[in-house]
């Protein structure tokens, strides 16, 4: 239809891995596991694998010596953030040139193509341009996907990995997602689609097609905005300021089941620092209070604990050591519905423009 939107979803293929692979060039098309503990690489969790790794039976969140097991070949190297975030901000920077973007995390971006679309330039064309310029500039993969929503541009994004492009139109995504399981659908989690099934709705399709008062009366307002993404219905406003103005960011995680395991949360908190550092980085922010969101009960109300620095940071390293510190102080063995964490009390940084490519 005239006047649709264009909306691209860049996903960063294995962008952890890649980063190390790109920086060291020894360690590409070499099965690479990124992870385990400071003191001993061998131990401990994957954070991260390469293709070459995941092809073979690696995943995150195994441990190191299972995945060892199974690649014996494969090289293990420590996490580097500071250098995940160098070469973030790099692809995000590039992504701006080609349109106005919105950072998702640290390795997705949405990207409004309609202007370039509209003066005669075709989805594929940008998008292929995308995918050229960041492998020979950086020697990092993406897969993309077009669609007139943000949430129906995500999805088909994971069509096709690695190195993917897909492009969907309404009826497109309908006539592909609408058969499969609410695992695929965007936003639908494990606990959301066991509460679906109780009521016969096995589907995206199903969805699709259940009345909206009765998906509202299941989920209440999300439900609605579920129902939506699955007609592929959605947003497609870029917000490239999202965190503009904001007193506090933070991400939570909420688990299905308790947990105590320290390994996990710590790996979920370095992920959730990553992203918030990146987006004080490039608001130029700095935070002082440095929070651990919990909850203890399935149902219950949230708590925190807070360390306030003399001076304000926006460093991912000594963000973690303080929310480890947090963590051990206040939260070992107490089994956990929800982990999170948040960052508050601002200033303004000034940074060197750091020059693109």
């Amino acid at each position: 239809m005239p006047g649709n939107k264009t909306i691209a979803l860049i996903d960063m293929n294995a962008f952890y891995a890649s980063c190390h692979q790109a920086e060291d060039p020894s360690l590409r098309n070499k099965p690479l596991i990124v992870g385990g503990s400071p003191t001993n690489k061998y131990k401990g969790m994957v954070i991260a694998a390469s293709y070459e790794a995941k092809n073979k039976g690696v995943y995150t969140t195994m441990s190191i010596y299972e995945a060892l097991k199974k690649v014996p070949e494969a090289v293990v190297v420590q996490r580097n953030h500071p250098l995940y975030s160098s070469y973030s901000r790099k692809i995000m920077d590039f992504l701006r040139l080609i349109g106005p973007t919105e950072v998702a995390s640290v390795d997705e971006a949405y990207v409004d193509l309609t202007e370039r679309v509209n003066k005669g330039t075709s989805p594929k064309e940008i998008a292929m341009y995308i995918q050229k310029t960041l492998w020979e500039k950086l020697h990092l993969g993406c897969s993309i996907g077009i669609s007139d929503t943000k949430c129906t541009a995500k999805m088909a994004a994971d069509v096709r990995k690695p190195f993917g492009y897909v492009h969907l139109e309404r009826l497109q995504f309908c006539s592909y997602f609408h058969p499969q399981k609410l695992s695929k659908l965007h936003g639908c989690g494990k606990k959301t689609e066991e509460k679906l099934n109780k009521f016969g709705i096995y589907t995206i399709g199903d969805l699709a097609q259940t009345d909206p008062i009765q998906i509202k009366l299941i989920l209440g307002l999300r439900g609605e905005v579920l129902r939506n993404n699955a007609l592929g219905i959605g947003s497609d406003l870029i917000d490239a300021d999202r965190e503009k103005g904001d007193k506090t960011i933070g991400k939570e995680k909420t688990f299905s089941q308790p947990t105590t395991d320290p390994e996990q949360l710590l790996t979920i908190a370095r992920q959730m620092i990553d992203i918030l550092c990146q987006r004080l980085q490039e608001k130029q922010l700095r935070a002082s209070t440095i929070s651990v969101v919990y909850k203890t009960e399935r149902g219950g109300a949230s708590h925190s604990k807070s360390i306030t620095l003399n001076e304000t940071t926006s460093d991912h390293e000594k963000v973690y050591s303080v929310v480890e510190n947090l963590f051990e102080r206040h939260l070992m063995d107490i089994p956990l519905w929800l982990f999170g964490v948040r960052l508050s009390n601002f200033e303004t940084a000034n940074y060197v423009q750091l020059k693109l490519f």
